[in-house]
């Protein structure tokens, strides 16, 4: 199945990547080139306001000459007025011009080599005026020396301005020829990403063709796998129900010779016990000891292989607290025998079953029970928090999105080892020989099933000689 469909997906692929690509590539060139249409447009714009207002100053000056003449020769002070009218707008238009070509240093020079021009024209203008006002006319003032390097100053500032001219108009014909290009090469570059774009287009329609072919071949192979998967799974039914009958027989037609081995065990000792001699007595323990050690292991296990099957009816939210209540009620000769202290917290609602969550608590506090040190008393403490993300993490089950309850079982017996912290959770492992507990090893194995049933972790954590406490983390009921 995945020869016919896996090569025609990855070309889908492929030429949907090469598509994407083509497209973000021409978008980009085309991005860049219309920047460089914007910079180059710009450019042209400057040159012009350039080549304007040098032309606009230009305008001045000749009004400015044409000003002072008129005053020369008729005294009007109208004229005198334009004038100076023309001074300031030259002036205006020369910190314009110097300010636009801040980027260019010859026609910074330029400028500033124009302004002296024109302040040194002012500067004898100033003196002209001056003259005329104090004696009436320009007798005695003007000589052929004072007329030569006037017209010589004015064809200098004609000279400098020519200059700044063609200056920017060789940058408006370069930033225009570049503005022409890039126009022009925009269109091609799209049509040839176009193009392209619409080629792979047509071959990833044709691959993905090929493709939806393959996926119906596929999907007939689905159709037999899931034939021979449900084939599967009636045989793993059949297989199942014979495993209860087998539990059945196990829970009942295995127990009843044991029942009966302890029956005529127990008649024996009563009725023969002194004509027994050697070591019969002892002999006859030992039988009714292992058909009673044998009885419990076969209940154990049975309450071990329920406690992996998932019930969907007896789900419900359980009051862990009544839960442990009514089973220290079932405990109190045990308690009171030991003179044990249990102390018990506040404890939340959880999902899941009583009678499970009973047997939990049952295994734990059995343990707490049986695994004190000699001549003292047990303490049990049983309590509950919230679990902190950081605890939450360290468990890749755990859900991290979800609340989790954190309940502590604490006692103060002989306690473990760290390295069996795992160990402990096995079934059949024992850390003590049966001899000095008693125990079939399966107690603890029940609750971590029961406790990973219901979507929560059970771990343990102990010193030897200090004690042991059991933390089960289970989900927040949402309400």
């Amino acid at each position: 199945m995945k020869n016919s469909q896996n090569p025609s997906l990855h070309h889908v692929k492929i030429y949907s990547v090469v598509t994407l690509i083509l497209i973000i590539v021409g978008s980009g060139i085309s991005y860049w080139t219309a920047g460089r249409i914007a910079f180059y447009t710009e450019g042209v714009m400057h040159t012009s306001k350039v080549v304007q207002r040098t032309n606009e100053l230009y305008s001045s000056i000749l009004e400015r000459e044409s000003n002072i003449r008129g005053y020369i020769l008729t005294g009007d002070e109208e004229f005198l007025s334009h004038y100076n009218q023309s001074n300031v707008n030259a002036e205006l238009l020369l910190n314009q011009l110097q300010a636009l070509t801040m980027d260019d240093g010859l026609q910074q020079n330029n400028v500033e080599e124009l302004r002296g021009l024109i302040n040194s024209r002012v500067r004898t203008f100033e003196k002209t005026i001056a003259f005329i006002k104090e004696h009436g006319s320009l007798d005695g003032f003007l000589d052929s020396t004072k007329t030569s390097n006037a017209l010589i100053g004015y064809k200098m500032i004609k000279e400098v301005v020519l200059r700044i001219n063609t200056v920017e108009n060789n940058l408006f014909r370069e930033k225009n020829q570049s503005l022409i290009n890039n126009i022009n090469a925009l269109p091609l570059i799209v049509g040839l990403i176009s193009v392209f774009s619409i080629t792979i287009g047509l071959v990833t329609f044709f691959s993905i063709y090929q493709y939806n072919k393959a996926q119906i071949t596929a999907n007939k192979e689905i159709v037999l796998y899931q034939e021979k998967l449900r084939d599967q799974i009636k045989l793993l039914d059949d297989t199942n129900k014979e495993l209860e009958q087998f539990a059945y027989v196990a829970s009942h037609d295995l127990q009843e010779p044991l029942r009966k081995i302890t029956a005529f065990s127990d008649l024996l000792k009563e009725q023969y016990n002194n004509t027994l001699g050697g070591d019969g007595d002892l002999y006859l323990n030992r039988i009714t000891a292992a058909a009673v050690r044998m009885r419990r292991l076969i209940t154990d296990l049975l309450d071990y292989s329920r406690a992996g099957r998932i019930d969907i009816e007896k789900t419900k939210e359980v009051k862990l607290s009544k839960v442990i209540k009514d089973m220290l009620d079932d405990f109190e000769l045990a308690i009171q025998e030991k003179s044990a202290k249990i102390t018990l917290g506040k404890l939340p609602k959880v999902k899941g079953s009583d009678t499970e969550y009973r047997q939990v608590f049952q295994n734990l506090i059995s343990n707490s029970l049986k695994f004190v040190k000699k001549d003292k008393a047990p303490e049990i403490t049983i309590s509950s928090e919230e679990a902190s993300p950081s605890l939450i993490k360290k468990f890749p089950t755990l859900d991290e999105r979800l609340s989790y309850h954190l309940i502590k079982v604490m006692d103060k017996g002989i306690g473990f080892e760290k390295e069996h912290a795992d160990r402990i959770f096995s079934i059949f492992q024992r850390l003590h020989g049966k001899h000095e507990f008693e125990g079939t090893g399966i107690g603890l194995s029940i609750a971590r099933k029961i406790i990973e049933k219901n979507g929560g972790i059970i771990f343990a954590e102990s010193m030897l000689g200090e004690g042991t406490t059991f933390h089960i983390i289970l989900p927040v009921v949402n309400t």
